[in-house]
């Protein structure tokens, strides 16, 4: 499942997105904040805006978990225009197959190519046992290993079976991950949601 090769014709979304990423790399707050929809939805379960934004990112810590997570969308990228007006990335998300094969919560997309599959969660006392190249891929949660809050490797099964192993987490998305819908309102390109989950 490659990124799409799409074109935002859009001169202006192209612009803001040239400008978000340039926020991220520079942890710019005050532009962050001041391109939030004021009822930007944050998760599922609150009742979104700004004050809950900066609650939900530890806004205040310079260690706000926000950076590498837009930082990795903005990445991953190509997005797709939805009927409603919105803008959303990331493409694993946009394009995830709608088929019954296909499940959302129990399989994940590698994203990139020659992603090594090692026998060990570990960089260096482990063998590569094979690669995926934008592969959708099984993954088993139970197997896989933690760091804190996050699962920094992830044991996949091709969906053939003929492969298993670790993949570092750098290069793998869920579908129902973190994704961000971009939208234009009163005459500005805003982020309307940053949201996980389903």
């Amino acid at each position: 499942m490659p990124p799409p090769k799409m074109e935002i014709n859009d001169p202006g979304l192209n612009e803001f997105i040239s400008e978000l990423k340039s926020a991220v790399a520079k942890k710019d707050k005050e532009y962050i904040i001041g391109v939030l929809s004021p009822n930007i939805l944050n998760s599922f379960g609150g009742n979104g805006g700004i004050a809950e934004f900066k609650s939900y990112w530890n806004w205040s810590s310079e260690d706000s978990t926000f950076w590498n997570i837009m930082d990795k969308l903005l990445e991953l990228g190509g997005g797709k225009y939805q009927a409603n007006g919105q803008y959303i990335v990331p493409y694993v998300y946009t394009d995830w197959p709608d088929d019954e094969q296909y499940d959302a919560f129990e399989q994940m997309v590698i994203t990139g190519t020659h992603v090594n599959v090692r026998d060990k969660p570990d960089l260096k006392e482990s063998k590569v046992v094979g690669q995926y190249s934008y592969d959708i891929v099984k993954v088993d949660h139970e197997r896989s290993v933690p760091s804190y809050e996050e699962t920094i490797w992830y044991y996949t099964e091709s969906l053939d079976g003929k492969l298993k192993g670790y993949v570092f987490w750098k290069y793998i998305w869920s579908p129902i991950d973190y994704r961000a819908s971009f939208e234009f309102i009163d005459q500005e390109w805003k982020i309307t949601f940053l949201v996980a989950g389903d």
